[in-house]
């Protein structure tokens, strides 16, 4: 007998590539300025607060509305920040405290723009979670996206 793991049981990464209309300082911007962010991923709803220290090792802390009005939250620490290039972070979500992500942003010139693509590791053997980060990032990524 045949046993067949869940789709996305081994896969321990997601990736998506979107092109986003401005400069990659632009971008980089949108992804790491507190008032940028609110604006386009606080403009989905949900988004109440966000504080960043921008640099190695800094801390950053997104705080959301929850359906039941409970407070939900992302946070971690910066491992990498080059500017207008690279963005990488840990991962800590409220949903899933206990499993440590990882999440980082390239950004590239393209011709209408930056390529950006998020690659968000640490997801091995959770299939449920990363079906949940794929679609959040889909949605996430598609409203930075359309407030360009």
């Amino acid at each position: 007998m045949e046993t067949r793991e869940p789709k996305g049981w081994g896969r321990d990464a997601l990736t998506i590539v979107r092109e986003i209309r401005g400069s990659p300082e632009e971008v980089f911007r949108r992804l790491t300025d507190p008032e940028e962010i609110m604006k386009w991923w606080g403009a989905r709803g949900g988004l109440t607060r966000a504080h960043v220290n921008l640099r190695p090792g800094g801390e950053y802390r997104f705080e959301f509305e929850g359906a039941g009005g409970e407070t939900r939250w992302v946070k971690g620490q910066y491992q990498v920040v080059e500017p207008s290039r690279r963005i990488v972070k840990t991962w800590f979500s409220s949903r899933h405290p206990y499993l440590r992500n990882s999440v980082e942003f390239r950004l590239e010139p393209a011709a209408d723009g930056t390529q950006l693509t998020l690659v968000h590791s640490g997801l091995a053997g959770r299939p449920e979670v990363f079906q949940e980060y794929e679609k959040s990032w889909t949605d996430v990524l598609g409203s930075l996206a359309s407030k360009t």
